[in-house]
């Protein structure tokens, strides 16, 4: 049973109805407690905080995701729309970019972008990055100081995902800072809850952001390099190329989800490690070990829990639950890879696992472009991290931050 008791936690079995503020500390600080619970009752109910019909079962999701009677582009034509009709004046470069990111947009408007920008993220072209990686979570441990305590957040984990994503774009490294605020600003924007101040904010970020980037795109166009910029500059299929609002919008959703997601997921992870107890090298013995545990962090404690999409149709999504056209649906991910029909003991950390899958990177034509990219990333800074402190071990307890439907810690202070 789970430990979010009412009021905190309401489920009618009739109606399939769930009341549960996802700001009750119980839950963002623990949600699989909740998640236990609602595989018990029901893997499909109605949220009341979100409005709308969420979805938590491994086979449901992962059918949903892949499912093309839905699609992450709003049907009203407004990206992240409050409701149609509502002014949206005051996110119109915010509206800017999203109208031509990939993650917001369908076929083929999306086949074409995506096709154009996953030349840089194939596997091949990924493994090469793996001495720089390497090399750079080096550097970043050589600057922990030794006997004192050290938050991996800003000194491990943040750092060495926009660095890289940084070089591959060809924007200065220093940057990094700058670029963190503007994502983690327009970010914002999906959290549960948001305000007025919040869509000020992340509109005044994107427009800084694509002001930012315009001027390196035009310097690209200029002098040419081994870039991720000029790679788009240059790329084209059948004749088309991406015009420069695509390739803004591009650039700045690579960089807010190259960073994001692998920030949040190397904390996770370091964490659910930790909390094995024992030798930590068990874990990292062979590049097929590692490999593996970085697959069951992120089944475990994956960094982002629901991935939204709308209905083209009326749709009966399952039994006695239709949806009609224009209509959101949640996909609870973090539920999902703790579906006990999916997983056996799915609260258990085991990374040899016989059942290992998850949704973390979602599914589908939406499936993360960047997951080569993330999984190279954890691999080898988790591996690096560990062989070079083996007798890590938290310093206080890790708290998660109030930001469902993103999961990730607000500090992690470790010793070693």
């Amino acid at each position: 049973m789970s430990k979010l008791t009412p009021p905190a936690l309401a489920f009618d079995p009739v109606t399939r109805h769930l009341r549960l503020d996802p700001h009750e500390p119980a839950f963002f600080q623990n949600p699989y407690d909740a998640y236990a619970f609602l595989h018990g009752v029901s893997n499909a109910f109605f949220w009341e905080e979100f409005g709308f019909w969420c979805f938590g079962g491994f086979e449901d999701v992962n059918r949903l995701l892949r499912d093309r009677r839905f699609g992450r582009q709003n049907p009203a034509g407004i990206p992240d729309s409050r409701g149609i009709g509502q002014d949206r004046s005051h996110l119109r470069a915010f509206d800017g970019v999203e109208a031509n990111s990939m993650l917001e947009l369908e076929p083929p408007v999306h086949t074409r972008l995506r096709t154009l920008v996953n030349r840089a993220f194939v596997s091949r072209q990924v493994e090469r990055l793996r001495p720089r990686v390497e090399a750079l979570a080096n550097e970043l441990i050589d600057r922990f100081e030794t006997g004192k305590t050290v938050d991996l957040l800003p000194a491990f984990a943040a750092p060495l995902p926009i660095t890289i994503i940084a070089e591959m774009l060809g924007v200065p490294v220093e940057m990094g800072p700058q670029l963190l605020d503007w994502s983690h600003q327009m970010v914002a924007m999906y959290m549960h809850g948001r305000t007025r101040a919040i869509e000020e904010t992340a509109n005044r970020a994107a427009s800084e952001f694509a002001d930012f980037l315009r001027g390196y795109v035009t310097e690209r166009r200029r002098n040419p390099g081994d870039d991720l910029l000029s790679l788009l500059i240059s790329a084209q299929e059948d004749g088309e190329r991406l015009s420069e609002d695509e390739m803004v919008s591009s650039a700045i959703l690579l960089l807010n989800a190259g960073h994001e997601a692998t920030v949040h997921q190397t904390g996770n992870a370091v964490r659910s490690i930790l909390m094995q107890g024992g030798d930590v090298s068990r874990f990292f013995g062979s590049p097929e070990t590692t490999a593996a545990t970085v697959e069951e962090c992120l089944r475990l404690d994956a960094p982002l829990h629901m991935f939204a999409r709308y209905a083209y149709q009326e749709i009966e999504v399952a039994p006695g639950i239709v949806v009609q056209p224009g209509q959101t649906i949640g996909l609870l991910l973090g539920m999902a890879n703790h579906d006990p029909r999916a997983f056996a003991d799915p609260l258990a950390f085991r990374p040899d696992r016989a059942d290992q899958k998850n949704v973390s990177f979602g599914a589908g034509i939406h499936f993360c472009i960047g997951a080569p990219l993330a999984r190279l990333e954890l691999q080898v800074s988790l591996k690096t991290l560990f062989e070079r402190h083996p007798k890590l071990h938290l310093a206080e307890e890790a708290r998660f931050r109030d930001t469902y439907h993103f999961h990730g810690l607000e500090t992690l202070a470790v010793g070693f």
